[in-house]
């Protein structure tokens, strides 16, 4: 930002290189931005980055706990006014989190920079690392409204965040935000159910488990036609908040609705793909060809290709 000291203007470019190298597709869209909100973007993708890793992280999980519950303090003071920390203060002894302290300092000036400037609740990004530190404890999903309050947490909160950086108007714009968010985790869940059942998890609720008659204890070749019915019900569910989330278009800036439309079509996109064949999710982790991707991505860098795309309101069964 031309009117922002050095040292912001030092830490949105740490961000920048944060979310430019780990090669999300989400990057691309960050360029359908104006300057300061695709500034602001990078400097909240990369807290979400670094919140992820950490949690992500080999290790113990007694470590990952100590930097994450360090990390959310260093925030929460630090988006409180009080002065950065040294990084020394909140790192354990391995390397990568001494590197990753690092990263968080360099990162911390442009968050509080973006944060105060596009008014963003500090308690969506508490939120966003209280998802993590969740996560590092045995999760057992019993419920359709644990599931909710779950996927709420981990990503209509990040949500809420784009939201308010890109500006919007109205309580819809904000409840429609909520539910794309939570589209987008449902997808999530059902493209890594593989990887997940592989490490002892499954965030698909107990209860449906039981009313489908699965059985996690059991190959899951053995139990298809089950599995079948729900994951198809959970595609189903993900499809009617893919919906209800688009219409949050309407109601957020101009200059942001390209970037919200792009990521709704790549997850969108993906989604459709494991709807086609939704057993194939225990076999392999599902991904967008990348020339669909690449696709998805150019066409919105056309003049007026997300207008016509809101003008002709994507069907329910429609990819794309």
């Amino acid at each position: 930002m031309n009117n922002a000291p050095a040292s912001i203007n030092a830490s949105y470019a740490a961000a920048a290189r944060v979310a430019r190298r780990a090669a999300s597709s989400f990057y691309p869209s960050f360029w359908l931005l104006p300057r300061p909100k695709r500034q602001a973007m990078c400097a909240f993708y990369a807290f979400a980055r670094l919140t992820d890793d950490a949690a992500d992280a080999p290790g113990e999980i007694a470590e990952k706990r100590h930097w994450l519950d360090a990390w959310r303090q260093t925030i929460e003071a630090t988006l409180a006014g009080d002065p950065l920390p040294a990084a020394s203060t909140f790192h354990s002894a391995g390397p990568e989190s001494r590197k990753r302290s690092d990263l968080g300092m360099q990162i911390l000036p442009a968050l509080r920079h973006a944060q105060k400037r596009y008014a963003i609740d500090p308690t969506l990004l508490i939120e966003i690392i209280d998802g993590a530190i969740a996560d590092q404890q045995e999760r057992s999903i019993t419920t359709q409204q644990q599931l909710d309050i779950y996927c709420y947490q981990v990503a209509s909160t990040v949500g809420l965040v784009c939201l308010q950086i890109w500006e919007f108007q109205g309580e819809a714009t904000r409840q429609a935000a909520i539910d794309c968010g939570k589209a987008f985790q449902l997808t999530n869940i059902l493209r890594d159910v593989r990887e997940d059942l592989g490490r002892g998890r499954c965030y698909l609720p107990q209860t449906d488990l039981q009313r489908f008659g699965v059985d996690l204890q059991r190959p899951a070749d053995e139990q298809a036609a089950a599995w079948q019915g729900l994951l198809v019900d959970y595609c189903e569910r993900a499809e009617t908040l893919y919906q209800q989330g688009w219409r949050a278009w309407e109601g957020i800036d101009p200059d942001g609705q390209p970037m919200f439309s792009m990521m709704w079509h790549n997850y969108h996109a993906l989604l459709q793909t494991i709807r086609q064949q939704p057993l194939l999710v225990l076999q392999q982790r599902i991904r967008l060809p990348w020339r669909q991707k690449l696709n998805i991505a150019a066409s919105h860098f056309v003049p007026g290709y997300p207008r016509r795309l809101t003008l002709a309101q994507p069907r329910r069964d429609e990819g794309v």
